[in-house]
């Protein structure tokens, strides 16, 4: 028998006739429930489009924890409020109360401007913040003022000229504490510690009403991050017309290989395939023949050229600096599908020539790798392992397919297969001409004896 808001089941247990009744409007209220909490803790595929600040993926937090996590400074809602990172927050405060003085705007001014932007910025993040609005805007102001007064900071004390006021000087941490800045770099670029460009370019835009002829945001930006992996002019004055989502964004535009270049030339490269069979290690491809040399005049260390024998890879520093740049570009172009494919391509290349301490040394000794002081050579071939295992590409269609084809099928090649069977060591040279001296000899000794034989 049923009743109005329910059914009634009979159910076999134990063997004894049982009756359960199910509340249909209930389970119909909880489901309901559970449905709307998902719709607002869940990107739906109309609003995905704008997420652009994402946490990093499971698989690349553990190769270097150091450069995911802030090390000083926590940036949007994130590591917001993690104790460890507490201790920098007055500092954020000395940098606001900084640039209000200077600009002579009214703190309203600045929160009025944030409030509107609010709920745009809050849905650029992957996860649902459960900040409050107040709360939300408070970040919003403190975090991007505090990025705005450090670049100007850095980039106009940088210039010869200028010269640092009293009154910037008395309880400036950056003046205080100079070490603070390569730190802070690093923190500025982390994928889970970012802020929308937007939400800068605003605060910025305030803030320089009373400032004439200065450099715009993006500029300025790139110039910080200069300070420890340098750009080219060429790149900075471009830098002016990027549009980026967020700093790691802007820093990751000014090294694509081929900016300013029509689609056209990109998907002429896609019709060169290699095989899925990756190229060979630095050791094994010098023994065929191949020469490495370091490639100065390139804008970016991705433009990697293979021609005549030669490999032309562009000269990259490894240092806590570039270790963080390169594994947050990485997880940027992982999580977001339209940042494209640079990084990872570049990272599949190098982990194929860097399997070993020797291969690292071969590229050190060619000029093309160097190391920091907190690395060594077999951190540094470790670490391109890693990055590389955590890469799904399809290396037939990137930037470098046409390097991989071409080194492939010059390693398979009867002169390289020569190269490194007969040239690659000194015994195997030697044997070699031994034999060809011995050939000729017993050559020139048959020639001489039928000579003699038709003299007589």
């Amino acid at each position: 028998m049923a009743c109005s808001d329910g059914i009634k089941v009979v159910a076999e247990q134990n063997c004894t006739a049982e009756e359960v009744v199910i509340d249909i409007d209930e389970s119909v209220a909880a489901m309901r429930s559970r449905l709307e909490q998902n719709r607002r803790g869940v990107p739906t595929t109309k609003n995905r489009r704008s997420v652009c600040i994402y946490k990093v993926p499971p698989g690349l937090t553990g190769i270097s924890p150091k450069s995911i996590q802030p090390e000083i400074v926590s940036i949007g809602p994130y590591h917001r409020g993690k104790k460890e990172l507490s201790e920098f927050e007055s500092y954020k405060w000395w940098f606001l109360d900084g640039l209000l003085w200077q600009t002579k705007r009214d703190l309203k001014d600045y929160i009025g401007a944030m409030s509107r932007l609010e709920e745009s910025t809050r849905s650029c993040y992957s996860d649902h913040q459960e900040l409050s609005v107040s709360e939300f805007v408070e970040m919003m102001v403190l975090d991007g003022c505090f990025i705005i007064e450090l670049f100007r900071y850095v980039c106009e004390s940088s210039g010869d000229d200028h010269v640092v006021d009293e009154n910037d000087r008395d309880g400036n941490p950056i003046l205080a504490m100079p070490w603070l800045i390569p730190i802070l770099m690093r923190d500025l670029l982390k994928l889970e510690n970012q802020l929308p460009f937007f939400v800068l370019e605003r605060l910025y835009d305030i803030s320089s009403d009373h400032r004439k002829g200065g450099d715009p945001l993006s500029l300025l930006a790139v110039k910080f991050f200069s300070n420890s992996l340098p750009r080219p002019p060429e790149v900075l004055k471009n830098s002016r017309m990027m549009e980026a989502e967020h700093l790691l964004d802007l820093f990751h535009l000014t090294f694509l290989p081929l900016q300013g270049t029509s689609n056209d030339q990109y998907s002429s490269q896609k019709l060169c395939h290699p095989s899925f069979k990756s190229i060979q290690c630095t050791t094994e491809l010098r023994s065929s023949g191949i020469k490495f040399k370091a490639r100065k005049a390139a804008d970016s260390f991705l433009e990697i050229n293979f021609q005549n024998w030669v490999l032309d890879i562009p000269p990259l520093t490894i240092n806590d600096f570039t270790t963080t740049f390169i594994i947050n570009c990485l997880a940027l172009e992982q999580c977001s599908q339209y940042t494209g494919t640079w990084f990872s391509t570049y990272i599949i290349f190098m982990s194929c020539l860097l399997t070993s301490t020797r291969d690292v040394k071969v590229l050190c000794s060619d000029g093309i790798i160097s190391t920091g002081f907190s690395l060594n050579d077999q951190s540094v071939a470790e670490l391109f392992r890693k990055l590389g295992e955590n890469v799904g590409l399809e290396i037939r269609d990137c930037y470098l397919s046409e390097q991989f084809r071409d080194v492939e099928s010059y390693y398979s090649s009867h002169w390289a297969t020569l190269m490194r069977t007969y040239f690659s060591r000194p015994w195997s040279f030697i044997s070699v001409f031994s034999a060809f001296i011995l050939l000729v000899l017993v050559g020139a000794q048959t020639a001489m004896a039928i000579m003699s034989y038709y003299k007589n």
